[in-house]
């Protein structure tokens, strides 16, 4: 490692230190991206939203700086501000800073879910608006991360958002399925409550933050008893015959259909996830060293950049109202991953190669994805990206 880029990582670490900042409002909101900065681009979409998935790796990267206020407002903000959470226990894909739900209301008389589900889940009928239960999981593992980071003992001021993220999970959750229309982390693929299909890396994070809220809060028997069914079910998904972890498992007649069984086992980067932060397997088990053979196989550009999974088309470009798809790019924040899990695999000359790929395409700021034209434009900066770069610096022991 030069000094020169010795230098550059530090500046970054600063300049990310303030993106995280500057994306902490003071209602305790957490941006995906700041729109209102003069660097943000104009022909891209707005991403001046809260994703409390996103918000929960910025929150571990807070805790890594030392920047304890920044979570605790978050998490204050969820509890208190988030809408249905109070009444649900869930969070959706999006809200507006306020905490209101980004969506457009359906009428319940088009819903297609059991009525009892539909009364209680009435929120979750917004248009784009979606039921994405990674991100109950992904909150649970920040406030476990955010506890054990500064020693907390008194847990009385986050007790009540634990007990309703849990119980949240715990129930939308019947007979070894959820019973809600299901969602993957990248907002693209749904799952049906009658079909028998799971998300890897949805169901991993659920697990890993039940965990979280059992080893802090004590062993109640509801949550005990969802997370050995989940646990159950991944351990079919982790079983199949493939050589490799699918991103989704389908069971039954589904299972059957080529065009499926192709989508299920497209290389996905997220399933990095099930090793980091959900800690469900380990960096070394040989599944998953293949899994993420593949995904390096399939879903690298660039000389080193990652890509979400192999024929993806979203690019964040928006033009009259409308999204385009012209292709994606490589996203930072996946190498950053990507990195963290070669340190875990006391890997440390593939940990620094995926770690520098984006720090040698990037000034200053790091974007949702870049392109091989460079002239192509893309969020920045994205709140998630400065967040895992902080991590894996971490990892690599540069924080």
């Amino acid at each position: 490692m030069t000094e020169i880029k010795r230098a550059i990582i530090k500046k970054l670490i600063t300049i990310s230190k303030n993106v995280i900042k500057d994306s902490s409002l003071e209602n305790g909101a957490i941006l995906a991206a700041n729109s209102d900065k003069s660097i943000y681009p104009s022909t891209i979409q707005d991403y001046r939203y809260v994703w409390v998935r996103d918000a929960a790796f910025t929150c571990m990267a807070a805790d890594v700086l030392g920047l304890k206020n920044i979570p605790e407002k978050f998490f204050d903000w969820c509890l208190n501000r988030a809408e249905s959470f109070k009444d649900t226990g869930l969070f959706y894909n999006a809200y507006h800073v306020n905490g209101t739900i980004a969506g457009i209301l359906i009428p319940p008389a088009d819903l297609k879910l059991h009525r009892k589900a539909r009364d209680r889940y009435i929120h979750i009928t917004h248009y784009g608006t979606q039921f994405q239960p990674d991100q109950n999981g992904s909150l649970l593992i920040a406030i476990g991360h955010h506890i054990k980071h500064f020693a907390i003992d008194d847990l009385s001021q986050l007790k009540t958002l634990m007990e309703r993220t849990a119980s949240g999970i715990v129930n939308s959750w019947q007979d070894r399925r959820f019973i809600l229309p299901c969602f993957d982390l990248w907002e693209e693929r749904c799952i049906g409550p009658a079909q028998k299909r799971y998300h890897t890396y949805s169901l991993a994070m659920c697990i890993a933050g039940l965990r979280v809220a059992l080893r802090l809060l004590g062993k109640k028997k509801k949550w005990l008893q969802t997370e050995n069914q989940m646990s159950g079910v991944f351990s079919d998904i982790y079983s199949c015959t493939a050589n490799t972890i699918p991103r989704t498992l389908s069971k039954g007649t589904l299972a059957k259909r080529e065009k499926t069984r192709k989508d299920d086992f497209l290389p996905d980067a997220s399933l990095l996830g099930l090793v980091y932060p959900s800690g469900i397997l380990d960096a070394l088990d040989k599944k998953v060293k293949r899994t993420v053979d593949r995904i390096i196989e399939k879903n690298s550009i660039d000389n080193g950049g990652l890509m979400r999974y192999p024929g993806d088309r979203y690019c964040g470009g928006v033009k009259k109202g409308w999204v385009t798809l012209t292709g994606a790019g490589a996203w930072p924040l996946l190498n950053f991953w990507m990195s963290i899990y070669f340190c875990l695999r006391n890997d440390r000359k593939n940990a620094m190669k995926y770690f520098s790929w984006p720090l040698e395409r990037t000034i200053d700021y790091f974007p949702e994805q870049i392109f091989k034209n460079r002239k192509k434009l893309s969020v920045s900066p994205l709140v998630w990206s400065h967040s895992m770069f902080i991590m894996a610096a971490k990892f690599l022991g540069y924080v």
